[in-house]
């Protein structure tokens, strides 16, 4: 799953895959949201303080936080801080980590034994589970023998130049080993067991937004009155902006033809209220061309290869992790499905960019969208 910040009348982020086209190696230039200043403080009890953190969920991640000193800026800091990189610790599943059961651990242990793992991994394995029951079967976290061989291709065109796709038979064969069923949850004793034993986890499409909301809770319990985190592809408001004259957040929809039109770097904005989160999914994220085609990183499970439908989905909810289950999972359906789940849910919209750049967007986007012409 799973943003560059342009300057409008108040604090602006732009939400869109990264723009990395190699896997676990941010670079240094990357189009990742970058806050800055817009506007004076409506208290001068507040000021803004901005961070970026690296190398945390193969991504780069931004905040901004509106605090009364720079001690207590610092505090939440040291927080987020810790807890993404404990975090991204917790859920990878490509490293191992001294003195970590992770989730690349329940993969090693496949077939093998339960893992007993930290109550934050075994939460998310749970909530992934459950939501792939109840929303729709496309995002399925037990994909992993397909996602991995995907991956070991466009590893393979990006770092040595090798530009191959893999065959239609090897991936039915890899496609075997995906059920669900294969998770076993002991919620007692906090283990997971993988029964096939060539069964693997990938993560991606929910690790990163269920961490997000998790810390943006946590920040609010703490005390934090305003602020926003961009992590790639996920952005999560909190409260409003301390920004003289504004009551909203304004979040730019990247385009997602960045490269080809380097001038315009969003197609929409919203006018964000209150604590929100906004999550795209994206083909121009990870990916290589082969014979002139584009092969992303993100897999249709009914055709196992790289889903066609659009070039980017832009989910906008309340819980982080929610979006970006439901970015993966809207961007892998066609139009018709993916708007009928949508319309169905409470609080959820969305926004999807076409292959011929067309767009389309819930009415509940209305009120506080503008396109860019």
């Amino acid at each position: 799953m799973k943003k560059l910040l342009l300057v409008f009348l108040t604090l602006t982020m732009l939400v869109g895959c990264s723009q990395n086209k190699t896997e676990n190696k941010p670079v240094a230039k990357d189009p990742a949201p970058q806050v800055k200043e817009s506007g004076e403080s409506s208290s001068k009890d507040f000021e803004k303080h901005e961070a970026t953190l690296y190398d945390k969920f193969d991504t780069v991640i931004r905040y901004s936080l509106y605090t009364k000193t720079e001690k207590e800026f610092n505090q939440y800091s040291k927080f987020i801080n810790d807890e993404f990189d404990r975090l991204h610790k917790l859920y990878s599943t490509y490293e191992n980590f001294d003195g970590v059961d992770n989730a690349k651990t329940i993969n090693d242990n496949a077939g093998v034994k339960p893992v007993k793992v930290d109550k934050d991994l075994f939460d998310l394995i749970k909530l992934s589970v459950g939501d792939y029951a109840k929303y729709h079967k496309k995002t399925n976290i037990a994909f992993g023998s397909v996602t991995d061989l995907w991956k070991e291709y466009r590893d393979n065109a990006l770092e040595k130049k090798i530009i191959k796709i893999p065959s239609q038979d090897v991936l039915k064969e890899k496609n075997l080993h995906t059920s669900i069923d294969n998770i076993v949850l002991d919620e007692k004793n906090s283990t997971v067991f993988l029964k096939d034993k060539d069964s693997r986890l990938d993560l991606g499409a929910t690790a990163k937004g269920f961490a997000t909301e998790k810390i943006a809770q946590e920040l609010e319990k703490r005390g934090l009155k305003s602020g926003i985190i961009s992590a790639g592809g996920n952005v999560r408001t909190i409260g409003t902006p301390i920004i003289k004259g504004k009551d909203s957040w304004v979040v730019a929809i990247q385009n997602p033809n960045l490269n080809e039109e380097p001038d315009k770097q969003y197609v929409a904005i919203l006018k964000i209220p209150g604590s929100t989160s906004m999550v795209t999914s994206g083909d121009y994220q990870r990916f290589y061309v082969y014979n002139n085609k584009k092969y992303h990183h993100i897999i249709d499970p009914d055709t196992l290869n790289p889903a066609n439908h659009f070039k980017s989905v832009t989910i906008v909810t309340k819980d982080s992790g929610l979006a970006d289950f439901l970015s993966t999972t809207v961007f892998v359906m066609n139009y018709d499905e993916g708007r009928k789940l949508v319309d169905s849910l409470d609080g959820v919209e969305a926004f999807w960019v076409f292959e011929n750049n067309d767009i389309k967007y819930t009415d509940g986007l209305k009120d506080i969208i503008e396109l860019e012409n």
